[in-house]
């Protein structure tokens, strides 16, 4: 079942199926990229977002290119609020995260001082298949290799000697490792999803590309009869 909602009354209805659910999933479209909405109002939409599902067994998918998730609590490597007394491993734990991903991650998410168990780790919720502005990629595609901005100092890939650009689709090859570890655990998490009472969130998502999130999203509803969605 999809509907669409336009006034406080529908909003409340979306946080009563938030806390009834079993789990959600969330879609962000462009809309919450830097520089397309007011920064402040998207940082605040994000911690409004985070209140909502911090303590439910969620996933995200964001069109968004710019990196800002993963500064806001929704990419934290330490849970901000979840007490000594809750069980991580049920609902935030990744357990198929291999040692390649985590090697992956934590390079391109340096720890936190006082790191806490891999368990609260959050951004493993995230997958930005569209790529990040924040990384560099060889222009020419002779490795598969990611630095993040201004790691590689003079801007040159040091394998070929060609510039380095942004690591989004707008490079030309777009190479997909960045993000295709993150995929493989949402695909593995979405297979997890059926016959559970799954909410799933469409926001600020358009059809430019819509293979990516609304189609998929559709799919879902579909073959999930204990789904509803918002868009």
């Amino acid at each position: 079942m999809t509907e669409k909602y336009s006034d406080m009354e529908q909003i409340q209805k979306v946080k009563e199926k938030i806390a009834s659910a079993d789990k959600v999933l969330i879609g962000l479209g462009e809309e919450w990229k830097r520089g397309i909405s007011d920064d402040r109002e998207l940082l605040s939409a994000y911690d409004s977002l985070y209140e909502l599902i911090k303590d439910k067994d969620y996933f995200i998918v964001t069109m968004a290119v710019d990196g800002m998730i993963f500064d806001t609590a929704l990419g934290s490597r330490m849970d901000r609020t979840v007490s000594s007394e809750t069980e991580p491993e049920e609902t935030f734990s990744c357990p198929s995260a291999d040692s390649e991903t985590m090697a992956l991650m934590d390079r391109l998410f340096p720890p936190k001082e006082q790191k806490r168990p891999e368990q609260d780790t959050r951004f493993q919720r995230i997958v930005a298949p569209c790529g990040n502005e924040n990384w560099r990629q060889c222009s020419e595609g002779c490795t598969k290799d990611i630095w993040e901005r201004g790691e590689v100092a003079d801007g040159i890939c040091p394998h070929c000697g060609a510039p380095l650009t942004e690591n989004t689709v707008l490079a030309n090859p777009y190479i997909e490792e960045g993000y295709l570890k993150s995929w493989n655990l949402y695909r593995e998490w979405l297979a997890g999803t059926l016959n559970h009472a799954l909410l799933i969130l469409e926001l600020g998502v358009d059809f430019k590309t819509p293979t990516v999130i609304r189609w998929p999203f559709e799919k879902t509803v579909f073959f999930n009869r204990k789904s509803h969605m918002y868009r």
